[in-house]
């Protein structure tokens, strides 16, 4: 009896969450650690650096390891400075953590760091397909990241991430940042979606999670650190707001939303036509900038923008200084929406 009261139960959560993933029409991702490796690829491009500054300007081993790493850590507290910009900012930094012969080389390393960084930065391919096949099924997707406005901004120009979001929020841009509920709000605002009809996907519990669910989000996707072995194993049970379900990988998200799959048997008919492991194509109705440090070439969507629902051919959407936001009473006390986990 006491294992069919068990199954029985296991049965109820199943379809509530299935449920509930039914009623999802947007996405909102985290940036850094969650569509980027952003602190692996900051390590393998400081290591590659070392071994560049070895070869190309006779570093001793002991100076090439002392000086990228002094950077990492100078440029992990502070990476942006408001009263420069960020060549310069990163140049001074720089300057101060190479040995007193070699500084005059800093003008030289800091690009090279720069076109290393974003190598390693870049978002895998896969991510990038399944970011197209969620647009192409009818999702609403916006990319809500924390950070300083420039440096976050450069990441979006330089990976070419933008054209993929129908709403794009830094939050040095806004009054607030994760985990406030507004800046999910704004998005929510945007898109003309409810907040039960969203799912927050994020690395971080205290930001992401924390404030998907005082947003009262639909649904939030834990993606754990893979490097930290005791991040990703903790244990939930003390946590305030846990999240709904913790990912071992983005790709993890075909298996709760069928829709995917669809577009997934779709696309596969078409691969012998493609080339290349990112997807490519038309600049979505003309976007070609969102302020400083973007460019058009980040506007992109898909090899065919007609595969794309109606309602999804809306024009971009960014925020940055300057620019109102309207406000919106996002409150929800659907029953469904509560802070149980489905872990």
């Amino acid at each position: 009896m006491a294992a069919s009261k068990f199954s029985s139960s296991s049965a109820k959560q199943t379809t509530h969450f299935e449920a509930t993933c039914a009623k999802i029409s947007a996405f909102y991702f985290d940036l850094d650690n969650t569509l980027i490796p952003t602190r692996a690829g900051d390590l393998k491009a400081i290591r590659k650096l070392g071994d560049v500054l070895e070869t190309q300007y006779q570093f001793s081993k002991d100076d090439a390891s002392l000086s990228t790493q002094n950077f990492l850590k100078a440029f992990r507290r502070c990476p942006d400075n408001s009263q420069t910009s960020l060549d310069s900012w990163r140049t001074h930094l720089w300057r101060e953590s190479l040995p007193p012969r070699h500084k005059h080389l800093a003008e030289q390393i800091y690009p090279q760091w720069l076109r290393l960084r974003y190598r390693y930065l870049a978002v895998p391919a896969d991510y990038v397909q399944l970011l197209v096949r969620m647009r192409q099924a009818g999702y609403a997707l916006a990319l809500i990241t924390n950070g300083p406005s420039n440096a976050q901004w450069e990441k979006v120009a330089k990976l070419h991430v933008r054209g993929y979001f129908d709403c794009v929020l830094v939050s040095s841009d806004l009054p607030w940042e994760k985990p406030h509920p507004e800046i999910f709000y704004a998005a929510c605002n945007f898109l003309n979606v409810k907040p039960h009809q969203c799912a927050m996907i994020g690395d971080k519990l205290e930001t992401d999670i924390k404030g998907g669910h005082l947003a009262q989000l639909g649904l939030t996707f834990w993606t754990p650190l893979s490097s930290s072995s005791n991040s990703a194993a903790q244990s939930l049970e003390d946590v305030e707001y846990r999240p709904h379900i913790k990912l071992g990988s983005l790709l993890e998200m075909y298996k709760y939303f069928p829709r995917l799959n669809a577009i997934a048997t779709l696309d596969s008919s078409s691969t012998s036509r493609r080339r290349g492991s990112h997807i490519s194509g038309s600049v979505v109705n003309g976007s070609s900038g969102s302020g400083s440090g973007s460019s058009g070439s980040g506007s992109i969507i898909s090899s065919s923008a007609s595969c794309e629902p109606a309602h999804q051919q809306q024009r971009q959407w960014v925020y940055r200084r300057g620019v109102s936001l309207p406000a919106m009473d996002c409150s929800n006390s659907e029953a469904e929406n509560s802070c149980d986990s489905f872990l």
